[in-house]
């Protein structure tokens, strides 16, 4: 399935006409569970394009989850976005998502479905997007300490809006990586990610080769 969705939103079948770019994202992730079925996440995500030279993304993003088994979780979330190419500009956005997380004998993998709420500066209304994720870990060697990363995830948007955001298909990332878990309660992930934008017309659509190095931090659980 990851393999087929990256193919059919390449950019030679999906559109001819492309800018291209090249970007380095580094997001952090602070996982800290405060109960058994309440848990709490913090992600800062900045992102360098521009062939790598400008800032052109800050995200902060606070959620809160409640496990309903072993598997699956429902979470709430909130997100302040910066932009500052071509020009600064602010969007917040209230999401809601379902976690699916099963751990085989030599796979992981997580199934996510998420619903964003967008208030983006200078558009009126509330701008709807739809993201389903998909991702696998396969671990390497006798201590799993090693381990390859791939990822696909479609980005639809609901509905439309005057000089905002256009319903239909907005964009795709693919992702292949390796990870490496530094302890129990840290791992660090490098890789490529190729990220197809399908930009609103006259604007063309974008292509950006995505240096994506994430580092993820588990702290031990708050209330016992």
């Amino acid at each position: 399935m990851i393999i087929l969705s990256g193919l059919i939103y390449h950019p030679v079948i999906a559109d001819p006409y492309l800018e291209d770019d090249l970007g380095l994202w580094s997001p952090i992730y602070l996982e800290a569970p405060i109960t058994e079925r309440i848990l709490g996440k913090f992600e800062v995500n900045s992102r360098i394009q521009e062939n790598i030279t400008h800032i052109n993304q800050l995200i902060v993003r606070p959620s809160i989850g409640y496990k309903l088994n072993k598997n699956l979780s429902i979470w709430q979330g909130y997100g302040w976005n910066t932009f500052y190419i071509p020009r600064f500009l602010r969007e917040q956005r209230l999401w809601n998502q379902i976690l699916h997380e099963k751990e085989f004998s030599k796979l992981s993998l997580v199934n996510r479905f998420r619903f964003e709420e967008r208030f983006i500066q200078d558009v009126e209304g509330v701008s709807l997007r739809a993201r389903y994720l998909l991702r696998g870990l396969y671990p390497i060697g006798k201590t799993k300490r090693w381990g390859i990363a791939l990822s696909d995830e479609l980005f639809v948007n609901l509905n439309s809006h005057f000089n905002g955001p256009q319903a239909g298909i907005d964009q795709n990332r693919f992702f292949i990586g390796i990870n490496r878990k530094l302890s129990n309660h840290a791992d660090l992930e490098g890789g490529y990610q190729l990220q197809y934008i399908n930009a609103n017309r006259p604007k063309v659509d974008k292509l950006n080769h995505i240096i994506l190095i994430s580092l993820y931090i588990y702290l031990p659980q708050i209330l016992k």
